[in-house]
């Protein structure tokens, strides 16, 4: 039973013919790179065999498979089949094999019960499984709302639960040309509520507060995002 969940992240393509329009597609989160020893630990576990000997049996196996496709034959598993293909073009009917211009290649075909493992799994979305909204900013000092005045402000919001272990979670004062304007600290934080303290505040204008929280998430989703238009009068 799969217990790990099978993650994907989109991306925009424009570059389909028969779309009317920008289509989005599907990248899969491939969950690290298996090797035989862990196919060998598999096996073991449900043959009870040693893992040493599960090993050794699919080494084995793919000995045998080269065996059998250097007789010339194909070989088909009861998951994957083997062909062997001819490449390269030949200038007549009677033409020789020539290395370097043609080669003999082994082509691997996942059979059905391989090809349809995944079809039952239902992927989540990386990208969009998380919200994050930003009711309010609101002054330390004045108690304004969107205006910060002071360098305590007091943030409300919705799974705005911020983990300062991981660098890409955080706030940020956004100016307008995208450029961080000041990063302040986090002195409270739940799933509701942000207390941030600015050692600085940036000159006097309009900013955008952004916050980007997992709020408990495997780190594999991407942050949340949220952000609010806010106004410093700090002179």
């Amino acid at each position: 039973m799969n217990t790990t969940p099978i993650l994907y992240r989109t991306r925009k393509c424009t570059g389909i013919i028969s779309a009317s329009e920008a289509a989005w597609l599907g990248q899969p989160l491939v969950n690290g790179t298996a090797t035989v020893e862990d196919a060998a630990a598999i096996v073991a576990e449900q043959t009870r065999q040693m893992p040493s000997d599960a090993l050794y049996t699919i080494v084995k196996t793919g000995e045998a498979v080269r065996t059998l496709l250097r007789r010339g034959q194909h070989v088909n598993l009861d998951w994957v089949a083997f062909t062997i293909s001819l490449t390269g073009a030949f200038d007549s009917r009677d033409d020789v094999f020539t290395k370097g211009r043609n080669a003999l290649l082994v082509r691997a075909h996942a059979r059905s019960v391989l090809r349809d493992c995944l079809f039952d799994f239902v992927p989540r979305n990386s990208t969009g499984g998380l919200k994050a909204v930003l009711q309010s900013v609101v002054d330390g000092a004045a108690q304004a709302e969107g205006v910060i005045t002071v360098s305590a402000v007091y943030v409300a919001g919705i799974n705005i639960l911020v983990d300062p272990a991981n660098s890409d979670e955080g706030a940020w004062l956004m100016a307008k040309d995208g450029t961080v304007a000041a990063t302040p600290t986090i002195v409270a934080n739940d799933a509701a509520t942000m207390d941030l303290s600015f050692a600085t505040l940036p000159p006097d204008g309009e900013y955008t507060l952004v916050v980007k929280a997992r709020s408990g998430a495997p780190t594999d989703f991407a942050p949340a995002v949220a952000h609010r238009n806010v106004t410093v009068k700090a002179s």
